[in-house]
């Protein structure tokens, strides 16, 4: 049975959720059923990760992300790859994806809506709107994600599928011994309440509402321990918050870490409060850690969380009910054993990389089966340019 091609195409290359779902499925896909390339319009540490297991990856090092130059190019990437199916993630990548798509006579397009987007930005549904009749369908990460686009695109609601992100549960299991060592390494003790946001430092995650209400408990005599582990282009507010703000002595900035799970496995607490998000993909690692969660009641992870049984929910830029919740955990051991608990049972039981992966394959294989009779010859060059 001849391979369904699939071509991942993606703004970026950077660590983050919507990239990571890219290497999830570009190294997961049933190779006996589907050949995968990624073609991103700029490049990061993931299309290193990419080609170590693999996979072929095109960078098209477009200077902008309307360098008009590399959007020919792509179009010419695709018409002589001849790929099957085109799957879009993020926006720009959308955008020019379903016009280069159908210049280059791709048979079908898929496109997934990996957040809901807090900014004002109407283009974006407006766009989906009018080209809605050059994309098969649109997968979206979590329910309110899906019902968030489809009431600002005007969409019809059968156009959506809702495949949520995955992980390796396994891979995040709590590791007593990396704990101790890192605890070593920061001068904690072993019983002292350690809180830790994972992400990146940008408008999206709301970084502020977290030093503020560690500000707050440290105003009023209940400092606690806090590790940042992410960068980006609000790195500068922590780096601020540790000079001068109040408890800001005890907050800890690691940068960028590859290790996570390590990070995870120190703490005791995990924060996410989000001004907007698509699926939470930390959250769910930090639950797969079995770190009680506290998160902001946004699209995504909202979906994720239930509130007071697998994790705790506050309203976004909610600074003094963030610390009511922290402070409660802090003090509350059982609580916070009870909630990490469920909390992975709902990881475990939800969200596993391999359901996300198989879903896809399915969804791939049902639109590839509806292939146009304008497809012309498949060329011998394969995905070489």
């Amino acid at each position: 049975m001849q391979k369904i091609r699939v071509c991942e195409l993606i703004t970026e290359l950077r660590l983050a959720g919507a990239e990571r779902c890219v290497y999830q499925l570009a190294t997961r896909l049933d190779a006996d059923r589907f050949e995968v390339r990624v073609v991103a319009f700029r490049g990061g540490s993931v299309a290193e990760m990419l080609a170590d297991a693999g996979v072929a990856v095109t960078v098209l090092n477009m200077r902008c992300k309307w360098d008009l130059g590399r959007l020919y190019k792509l179009t010419g990437v695709l018409r002589r790859a001849e790929p099957d199916l085109v799957h879009t993630h993020l926006f720009h990548a959308d955008l020019a994806g379903r016009v280069a798509a159908r210049l280059a006579a791709v048979p079908h397009l898929l496109h997934t809506v990996h957040t809901a987007e807090g900014r004002f930005r109407p283009w974006r549904y407006a766009s989906a709107r009018l080209l809605g009749d050059y994309c098969d369908g649109i997968v979206c990460v979590s329910p309110s994600v899906r019902d968030y686009h489809c009431v600002r695109s005007g969409l019809p609601r059968s156009q959506y599928t809702v495949i949520p992100n995955g992980i390796d549960a396994a891979a995040f299991v709590r590791d007593e011994q990396r704990r101790s060592r890192l605890r070593r390494e920061w001068g904690l003790g072993d019983d002292q309440p350690v809180v830790v946001f994972v992400g990146r430092l940008d408008q999206a995650k709301g970084i502020e509402t977290l030093l503020s209400a560690m500000s707050h408990l440290a105003a009023r005599g209940q400092a606690l321990d806090l590790i940042i582990a992410g960068d980006g282009p609000n790195r500068h507010i922590i780096e601020n918050f540790i000079r001068h703000g109040e408890g800001g002595r005890r907050c800890r900035l690691l940068g960028f870490v590859q290790d996570v799970q390590a990070v995870l496995s120190a703490a005791d607490i995990f924060v996410m409060p989000s001004r907007w998000e698509g699926f939470g993909l930390a959250a769910v690692e930090a639950m797969a850690a079995s770190l009680p969660v506290v998160a902001t009641r946004v699209p995504g992870l909202r979906d994720i969380i239930k509130d007071g049984e697998s994790g705790l929910m506050i309203d976004s830029g909610d600074v003094f009910g963030l610390a009511e919740r922290i402070e409660r955990l802090a003090h509350d051991p059982p609580l916070r054993r009870r909630l990490g608990q469920r909390g992975r049972q709902c990881v475990v039981s939800k969200y596993s990389v391999a359901d996300m992966v198989a879903a896809h394959e399915d969804l791939y294989a049902r639109i590839a089966a509806d292939v146009p009779v304008r497809r012309g010859r498949r060329i011998d060059a394969g995905w070489d340019e």
